[in-house]
């Protein structure tokens, strides 16, 4: 792609980067822990969320398995081992009240990876009373009373939001957009940050609307979209069994614009449509492959993939029968930027480490640099906000491919008028959803 005044592609990353190395900071290779800080993993672990929540695992714990293999996580001149507890909230608020009461109480955590949405509205008064940092997949959940909800590293919604941008970019010709996704607080947030966007971006949208959480038939859904003759049907965030259900839909109904959506598991899409479909309908998403060529090799990112499949990989110890997926190393994310902060400020107390990450110029992400960022949209500056992959599903390989990688300060300073005004007129800013 061109780069045009905020878009900047980024050089693949070409030097090892070692998840420890990243976090060095008056590094003691030769110490060892003598006390242990606990994390927490609450999400779902089950049901139609757990494709969001249960392959997070693995990256946290490949991440906790390299500080610990190094002595620990060295913060305030002390190393640390870490452990992590795990509780299935099956995407439910009383579940995970339930679980943030555990891990807390029993297991005394320090941080919580999480998916958020309902979870994160449930947990968020208890967790704030108890200065319990909870890293939420998505920033949608960010508000000013939850000061210790952090929320970023997964780029929801900002990829939602760059979609449209990047559609019209390739062809200024396409016009109609048609987005949909289920109908719970992620859904309905992230939705309307993206028709924002997209009317910022200058489309007609053309259908908005959620289907119920109860949906098995997704035929009737699909007809309808279908019926608006759109140029782009995107997925938003969409959960990932909903995904591929509609996906194979399209297929069956003849679509031939583009699938645009958060994420898709290509995996399970391709058991139901031909790989030539997804390429012809230039299916975009984000949550990109750790040995796609974009990244350069030898890679921090390359580094990891080849950790993973040691692990949990085809003959692996761990192995879990399946190939990795972009939620693999999505909450490691946050975890990382945690860590980081706590060496940062030499200390596991929360206001310490949101200082010291806020006045960092830099974070260091799996994903590239990040800044704290996200006062105009969740009134407080507790997003992580490195830059975004967008990539296209490819036939020939039978997987998805880095396009574009873009900084997304610049490009939302320029529309934030807009699109701010359109997500207050469907009453999901903020300060509107109590």
């Amino acid at each position: 792609m061109k780069k045009k005044g905020f878009l900047k592609s980024l050089v693949p990353m070409t030097t090892i980067v070692s998840l420890v190395v990243a976090l060095s900071i008056m590094s003691v290779p030769t110490a060892q822990a003598a006390e242990t800080v606990n994390i927490g993993f609450l999400a779902a672990l089950s049901g139609p969320d757990a494709g969001w929540g249960l392959p997070g695992l693995t990256g946290n714990q490949i991440f906790i398995d390299r500080v610990n293999a190094e002595g620990g996580l060295l913060v305030g001149g002390k190393r640390y081992k870490i452990k992590m507890y795990a509780f299935d909230d099956e995407a439910t608020g009383s579940k995970a009240l339930q679980g943030a009461r555990q891990l807390v109480l029993e297991h005394d955590v320090k941080f919580i990876s999480a998916i958020g949405g309902t979870s994160a509205d449930a947990t968020h008064p208890f967790l704030s009373k108890k200065k319990v940092f909870y890293a939420t997949l998505i920033s949608t959940d960010i508000m000013p009373d939850r000061p210790y909800l952090i929320g970023g590293g997964d780029v929801t919604p900002r990829i939602d939001m760059l979609r449209p941008w990047y559609h019209k970019f390739n062809n200024p010709k396409l016009k109609r957009w048609a987005v949909t996704s289920q109908d719970e607080t992620i859904g309905r947030t992230c939705q309307a940050w993206e028709v924002g966007s997209a009317i910022a971006e200058g489309w007609d949208v053309v259908y908005d609307k959620h289907f119920s959480l109860e949906t098995t038939d997704f035929a009737p859904v699909v007809t309808a979209i279908l019926a608006t003759k759109p140029d782009v049907v995107s997925l938003n965030l969409t959960w990932p069994d909903y995904v591929t259900l509609i996906i194979e839909q399209l297929y069956l109904q003849g679509f031939k614009g583009i699938i645009s959506g958060n994420y898709i598991d290509t995996e399970s899409v391709l058991q139901k449509v031909p790989a030539e479909y997804m390429e012809l309908t230039k299916s975009v998403n984000s949550f990109p492959l750790f040995d796609d060529p974009w990244w350069g090799e030898p890679s921090w990112q390359h580094e990891f993939i080849k950790e993973w499949n040691a692990k949990y990989g085809p003959g692996a110890p761990g192995d879990l029968h399946r190939k990795i997926t972009g939620i693999d190393w999505d909450h490691m994310i946050m975890l990382m930027v945690w860590a980081h902060g706590a060496q940062l400020a030499g200390t596991f107390d929360p206001d310490k480490i949101l200082e010291a990450l806020r006045a960092a110029k830099s974070i260091p992400t799996i994903l590239g640099p990040a800044v704290m960022y996200g006062k105009d949209m969740w009134g407080i500056d507790n997003m992580v906000s490195p830059p975004i992959p967008i990539a296209e599903v490819k036939a020939d390989c039978k997987c998805k491919r880095i396009q574009a990688h873009i900084k997304f300060e610049e490009w939302f300073e320029a529309r934030k008028d807009t699109i701010i005004r359109v997500v207050k007129e469907k009453g999901q800013y903020f300060d509107q959803r109590k």
